[in-house]
């Protein structure tokens, strides 16, 4: 649940009266927190993240769970709006969240910003690939909640190249496309590496998911271990290809190291033992992990994302021989590797103000809509 997305709204609640932060359930987490003398609030859904299962009874339980978690969110986000008098809702993607703050914003009248961070069809195809008839439905049925979610969002902001296209056919009231994603430079930045390191270290953070680009980075890495050994793979997440990934580091002997879940306060301390920061994502726009990772000051190679190729980081088509080849320059060059990192800690840095500063306009601009429409 601790991602990037909470500080950012912490954040903002400096410059506004009070942010309400609603997330989903962790373990680990009470279901209220109140930070910043009452301005910054979290609470926690009473639901959990739908899994598509497999087979037909797999599926019609997934689409079951689906509604039960469209109805309990709408109902526990009614309940808070009503508590805490909020009257701007930011609501992140289409599918899990944007639906029901439709609805809630259709019955209590108040507007919605919907943030775009990925194509999320693409996403679920490929997560549906071996079933391409429900592939289909599955299709239509984005498209008319990104119809409807798109037009009734007061503004649409989309940090996503790929979802541009679908997002500007659904005509949204105000459109906003920005090149990049938010990063806390208060808590990523360079420092000393505090962990044990024996080797070169390449770093991937994420969903292990194969829109992650997760098969990429593995035959990556198997091309280059047969080339040279000073060098070791840190992975951190988890994810269903996280045995798949075992399965390949038992039977190929990969120097890979699957290092579990983090918290994400944590993570700086492994951004600043890494050599180079891997992101070969599929489908993804520009991945708060790459940022961070670019913050603390760790040269980048990414199939995407607001990286200028060789100025502030390498930017590689998405094939496994031009990420092995991407690795390997990178190991071999060391004036290289310490230019890109330069560059990219004065790009986030800049990044991460200019991007707070239009996030504050855009919900200037929400509010005013609303105020607007009730005269």
């Amino acid at each position: 649940m601790l991602g990037k997305g909470i500080f950012e709204s912490y954040r903002l609640s400096n410059f506004l009266e009070k942010v309400v932060f609603i997330a989903f359930p962790d373990k680990k987490m009470h279901k209220r927190f109140i930070y910043n003398n009452g301005k910054f609030i979290i609470y926690c859904l009473p639901t959990t993240k739908p899994k598509i299962r497999p087979g037909f009874k797999g599926i019609l339980s997934t689409l079951l769970d689906i509604v039960r978690e469209y109805i309990l969110t709408f109902f526990h986000i009614k309940k808070l709006i009503e508590q805490e008098k909020i009257n701007l809702i930011k609501v992140e993607n289409i599918l899990l969240l944007g639906f029901p703050a439709f609805l809630i914003s259709k019955y209590k009248k108040i507007p919605y910003i919907l943030w775009i961070a990925g194509p999320e069809l693409k996403v679920l195809e490929i997560k549906m690939a071996w079933l391409q008839y429900l592939s289909k439905i599955v299709s239509i049925i984005f498209n008319i909640l990104a119809y409807v979610v798109v037009r009734g969002a007061s503004v649409v902001i989309n940090i996503s190249p790929e979802s541009s296209h679908l997002i500007l056919s659904k005509k949204p009231r105000i459109y906003v496309f920005l090149k990049a994603n938010y990063v806390d430079t208060n808590m990523f930045y360079p420092r000393p590496c505090r962990l044990r390191k024996e080797k070169y270290v390449i770093l991937f953070v994420g969903r292990l998911e194969k829109e992650k680009g997760i098969e990429l980075l593995i035959e990556a890495i198997e091309k280059i271990n047969k080339r040279r050994n000073d060098f070791e793979v840190w992975i951190i997440g988890y994810g269903s290809m996280y045995d798949y990934i075992r399965e390949n580091i038992e039977k190929k002997n990969l120097p890979i190291k699957l290092l579990g879940r983090k918290d994400i306060r944590e993570l700086s301390n492994y951004y600043n033992c890494a050599d180079i920061f891997i992101f070969p994502s599929l489908v993804e726009g520009p991945s708060a992990a790459l940022l961070e990772a670019m913050a603390c000051g760790v040269p980048v190679i990414t199939t995407t994302g607001p990286v200028k190729n060789f100025e502030n980081g390498i930017l590689v088509e998405k094939n496994s021989d031009a990420i092995a080849r991407a690795i390997i320059r990178l190991l071999d060059d060391e004036k290289l590797r310490k230019r890109l990192a330069i560059n990219a800690v004065n790009f986030t840095r800049k990044l991460s103000e200019r991007y707070l500063r239009i996030m504050y306009k855009l919900y200037t601009v929400a509010v005013k809509q609303m105020i607007h429409s009730h005269r």
